[in-house]
């Protein structure tokens, strides 16, 4: 019992960042996948009218449009479920970097494996092309928005930088870890 209540107190984080996804992005997706559903319903329809893939001249069944519709809308729930935030969290044996709410997506830092870290402003499509997990050569980028992170250097050499609205506050827990 009691080492399962210490293994929880290590686990706890000491410093909790939740960033989340602009709307406009979530605009742009649901109404690219909108706008994609809608389009291949009418060519469905289109191609049922005429002689075409189907060649029957029958409009297709109720069924089919459920399921064409069903697959073109789950893009964006399975997209806002798997990264709709960045959650950093600072616990007192790593830090546990993750996207959305589930953490399908996540990284654990051991203290022992960094070297510094500092808060920076960076240029995210410039240096990564985008947001979100950007994995280059010797970098790595952990974003979700903005334009500021902590960039932690590894004792490989690698950095990892780690999005965040308040850079110096989670540089400041960090450096008090390490």
């Amino acid at each position: 019992m009691k080492a399962r209540q210490r293994q929880s107190e290590r686990n706890r984080p000491i410093y909790r960042e939740r960033t989340w996804v602009p709307l406009w992005f979530w605009i742009l997706i649901w109404g690219a996948c909108l706008l994609g559903a809608g389009s291949a319903l009418h060519a469905l329809y289109v191609e049922s009218a005429g002689p075409g893939a189907l060649g029957t001249g029958e409009q297709p069944s109720a069924g089919l449009l459920v399921v064409v519709s069903g697959l073109l809308l789950l893009l964006p729930i399975l997209l806002t479920l798997a990264s709709s935030c960045l959650d950093v969290e600072v616990r007192t044996g790593h830090l546990f970097v993750a996207f959305g709410p589930f953490h399908l997506l996540h990284k654990r830092i051991r203290w022992s494996a960094m070297e510094a870290v500092e808060a920076v402003s960076y240029r995210p499509i410039r240096e990564f092309g985008g947001w979100g997990l950007r994995i280059r050569k010797r970098k790595t980028a952990w974003t979700i928005r903005g334009s500021q992170a902590a960039r932690i250097t590894l004792s490989s050499g690698k950095r990892v930088y780690v999005g965040s609205r308040f850079p110096h506050r989670l540089v400041a827990k960090i450096r008090q870890q390490l």
